[in-house]
């Protein structure tokens, strides 16, 4: 079931929610915690939409889907998605001349004295941060993967980062990032070089890259990749007593080899948007260390 509005308005869409939930017709519970605005184009709603039900899953919460750039013959239509996620689901076309002030209508919805997260769900390579509605938020997430260069999306993100954005190119690494650090504080061994094998356009390969050499403070050499695997491959860490190598042979385990150990194999799942926006949704005050890690990058490209 959903309801919808037709050339509407701010003041009509609160309206309709507040009679819906008099009415017990709204999904929308008490105890919400944060806004989430979904930028999107149309090309890329059912894919947002898929980000925005697990969202609603995972965190109470009110969900504002803005489809940017419909071919309406009206400025804004609204549509009450009431059975597509736990949490209050609206989807908001715009066109025409209110496209233009999106942020405008989105902020009277906007529920008040909470966090509001802003996902961008289709990025601008060379301004990442080039994002209408990010004013309206706490938090922006981007995508550099979505990007066609996502290489060049990441370096732009690093010269324009601001505390408070972060890139799911980053989130896919956690896991990896977890096992790396959990290794090292079982050999205890200082790192002398370290490889990164991965596809070169990947963003999260780079970024981790990036962030082993801001850590370790070694050089990372980037071999090519002996497979066609879209993700991660491979990271080997030389240490003083021998290597310790991290690498996937399937989608959803990895081996991990340690010096004078043997091999073991540990969980390491690639995780879809859904998954990652969810995580991110966790983190509403932000991440030091992907704002450290922007800085460092930048500082290498100005170097």
């Amino acid at each position: 079931m959903s309801i919808r509005l037709e050339n509407t308005d701010a003041h009509e869409i609160n309206e309709t929610l507040f009679r819906m939930r008099k009415e017990g017709k709204s999904p929308g519970k008490s105890g919400q915690v944060l806004t989430l605005v979904i930028d999107t184009s149309p090309d890329s709603y059912e894919h947002a939409m898929e980000g925005a039900q697990a969202a609603g899953e995972m965190h109470p919460s009110r969900i504002l889907v803005a489809v940017r750039g419909m071919h309406n013959d009206v400025g804004l239509n609204a549509e009450f998605l009431t059975e597509r996620s736990a949490a209050e689901v609206i989807k908001l076309e715009f066109s025409g001349e209110v496209n233009q002030h999106a942020d405008s209508v989105l902020l009277p919805l906007l529920l008040s004295e909470l966090p509001v997260v802003v996902w961008s769900r289709d990025i601008n390579p060379q301004a990442p941060r080039d994002c209408d509605l990010a004013a309206l938020g706490h938090r922006l997430i981007v995508d550099s993967m979505s990007a066609d260069d996502p290489i060049a999306a990441m370096r732009a993100l690093a010269r324009t980062h601001k505390p408070g954005t972060t890139d799911l190119a980053w989130t896919r690494l956690t896991r990896w990032r977890a096992l790396l650090v959990a290794a090292l504080n079982q050999v205890r061994s200082p790192v002398l070089s370290a490889e990164v094998v991965g596809p070169p356009s990947s963003a999260p390969s780079a970024l981790l890259t990036s962030w082993l050499q801001m850590r370790l403070g070694v050089p990372v050499d980037r071999p090519e990749p002996v497979s066609t695997y879209p993700g991660l491959h491979m990271i080997k860490l030389t240490t003083q007593v021998g290597d310790i190598v991290l690498q996937r042979f399937s989608p959803i385990e990895a081996s991990l080899s340690l010096p004078g150990r043997p091999k073991q194999h540990v969980a390491l799942a690639r995780r879809i948007t859904p998954q990652l926006l969810s995580e991110e949704l966790t983190r509403l005050n932000g991440d030091e260390a992907f704002d450290q890690l922007m800085a460092f990058i930048a500082s290498r490209e100005h170097s």
